[in-house]
């Protein structure tokens, strides 16, 4: 069994974790961590998502409730997942990081960290993202040096990134298969810039309502469109891909993984 620290447990991810870990029989929820003075500090877990009462109390203090034995999800914003994961270097306490909006110096961060614990990163823990990850390189070969490439993804009204973590996962899959960056291609907007740009990625957003997270990559030929298309539901299957990562984390060696790994879907 795999004991699991659920990190900012009060939020929409939070609580579909909770929902997740307490419904595997494989993970047990030994914490359930807050920010100081939350207003559901000492609450039961069980309450915050409806189910009987689970004998675990929301908490504030992660230096007391980490070790190597147990892994930590963390779904939160960015600042607080950098303060978050230095508690766990201490502690020698793996992670899982959903966490997304990172700059590069907080992703850096992340990648020094891993030198000493075991980090599962990802942009997205759905085992359909992931399997799309693949479909998306796999039409790049085919079809890449032929056609317009396309991104767009929706997201609801709360979100505050953008592009999403996963759109730009799958910007890099487009790219890194191409043998070029990201950076240089990306087209974020086109407010005035006339033509497209050979060779551009081009990305769009909508943001609005509750939509929990809809992504399509899009290879426009000449007459034709291919379009791979990923939408989710509930935020369930994050929730059940991040309770798959860690148990599949624990006494892995130091080092930064992703959900490629954890799915044995690395090329």
């Amino acid at each position: 069994m795999t004991p699991i620290v659920i990190n900012a447990c009060t939020g929409r991810m939070g609580q579909e974790l909770l929902k997740a870990a307490a419904s595997d029989s494989q993970v047990e929820i030994v914490g359930a961590m807050a920010r100081a003075q939350h207003q559901k500090l000492g609450t039961d877990i069980g309450y915050l998502v409806g189910m009987e009462p689970q004998g675990v109390f929301v908490g504030d203090d992660l230096s007391v409730t980490l070790n190597e034995r147990k892994v930590l999800i963390d779904f939160s914003l960015p600042e607080h997942s950098i303060e978050t994961l230095s508690h766990a270097v201490s502690a020698n306490s793996p992670v899982v990081i959903g966490t997304t909006g990172f700059s590069d110096e907080q992703k850096q961060a992340i990648t020094e960290a891993a030198q000493s614990i075991p980090i599962v990163f990802a942009a997205n823990y759905s085992l359909g993202v992931n399997s799309l990850l693949g479909l998306v390189k796999q039409a790049t070969r085919l079809l890449g040096d032929k056609s317009d490439i396309e991104i767009f993804e929706a997201h609801h009204k709360y979100k505050k990134d953008s592009p999403s973590g996963t759109a730009l996962a799958l910007g890099e899959a487009v790219a890194d298969t191409q043998g070029r960056d990201l950076d240089n291609v990306a087209e974020w907007a086109r407010h005035g810039i006339g033509e497209r740009e050979p060779g551009a990625i081009g990305f769009s957003v909508m943001r609005g309502g509750d939509i929990v997270g809809t992504h399509e990559v899009v290879f426009a030929l000449k007459g034709e469109l291919v379009t791979l298309r990923h939408e989710a539901q509930t935020r369930q299957c994050f929730a059940q891909g991040a309770i798959e990562a860690a148990k599949w984390l624990l006494g892995k060696p130091a080092g930064l993984y992703d959900m490629q790994d954890v799915l044995g879907l690395k090329d």
